[in-house]
């Protein structure tokens, strides 16, 4: 029991010592990396209430913007951007201004020989790591912000179809009054025969209707995302792949060992192994993703199929 006490007194008069040792300028260093981290601090819940009273607002905006090139929920979306990329340089220009400017004066006074300077370098670490806490939460919120302009299209296309259905069976014959049915949704200006008179009458579809060209193919993708996904998930595997087969083909250099050298490369050709696989699998998971994309496009605009078997064809070519 006394020797804890003992040893307890020992280490308060180290601690003592290690504080009375240190220069005058840490005091300041510390300050700076205080201040520092709770303006970040304040920083980042300025914009988690910026972001969590935006993205709702701007949801709705979109659902409610009839315009077909959604000007107005633009507007609005570019104005909370601009709101966060302010906050975003507010930090870069604090962390300029407040910590590399302490820094590099103090690297520059201060030799690297000094017994103290490793609490410059500290410092930077510390401050520069809080930054990156920092930009990585602005992109977290960025990405979320982002998401609100992916329109649901199946809700649109949806009233297409409605529309559709209240409006097939309403269209007359101009010559002989004769009903004409329209069957199918038309994106262009159409003449549609009578059977009754042969009289040739213009159909103009609604711009609702002339609209599915523009969001059939951003429908059939969004059926598709899943593909897309295995597609993406697969090729970035590759890389993973090469990396981490590149660190251990690194960890050898220093390794005599044979066992252990013999196993490291063993390793080695297994992860090769996998990469040639994925190399090899990625392109037709692309294949896959395309066949069904383009297959759900062409049931959604059957007018555009000859034109999007085109297209289909020429991304093959180009894989």
């Amino acid at each position: 029991m006394f020797g804890l006490f003992k040893k307890s007194k020992n280490n308060e008069k180290k601690e003592i010592q290690k504080q009375e040792s240190l220069p005058d300028w840490y005091a300041e260093l510390q300050e700076a990396q205080q201040r520092w981290f709770s303006f970040s601090e304040k920083l980042e819940a300025k914009m988690e209430e910026l972001a969590t009273a935006a993205i709702p607002e701007l949801k709705q905006v979109l659902q409610d913007d009839e315009d077909l090139y959604k000007r107005t929920f633009h507007r609005v979306y570019s104005g909370v951007m601009g709101q966060l990329n302010n906050i975003r340089e507010k930090a870069r220009d604090t962390y300029e201004e407040k910590i590399d400017s302490i820094y590099y004066d103090l690297d520059a006074r201060i030799s690297v020989l000094d017994k103290n300077h490793d609490l410059i370098s500290d410092f930077r670490s510390a401050c520069s790591d809080r930054h990156e806490e920092f930009e990585n939460k602005y992109d977290y919120w960025r990405k979320q912000i982002e998401k609100t302009q992916e329109r649901d299209l199946e809700i649109e296309y949806k009233k297409i179809l409605d529309e559709f259905e209240t409006v097939k069976d309403k269209f007359s014959c101009t010559q002989c009054g004769g009903n004409l049915t329209i069957d199918k949704i038309f994106l262009i200006e159409t003449y549609i025969s009578c059977p009754y008179c042969q009289t040739q009458n213009t159909f103009a579809p609604s711009t609702q209707a002339r609209n599915l060209q523009n969001i059939a193919r951003g429908l059939a993708e969004q059926r598709t995302a899943h593909l897309y996904e295995e597609y993406q998930t697969e090729y970035n595997r590759e890389r993973e792949l090469y990396h981490e087969r590149h660190e251990l083909s690194i960890s050898k250099i220093h390794e005599s060992d044979k066992k252990v050298l013999s196993e490291i490369q063993a390793k080695m050709d297994e992860l090769e192994e996998q990469r040639q696989f994925v190399i090899k699998n990625a392109p037709k998971l692309h294949q896959v993703y395309l066949r069904a994309m383009y297959d759900e496009w062409n049931k959604i605009t059957p007018d555009l199929k000859e034109h999007n078997e085109k297209m289909y064809q020429n991304q093959l070519n180009n894989l």
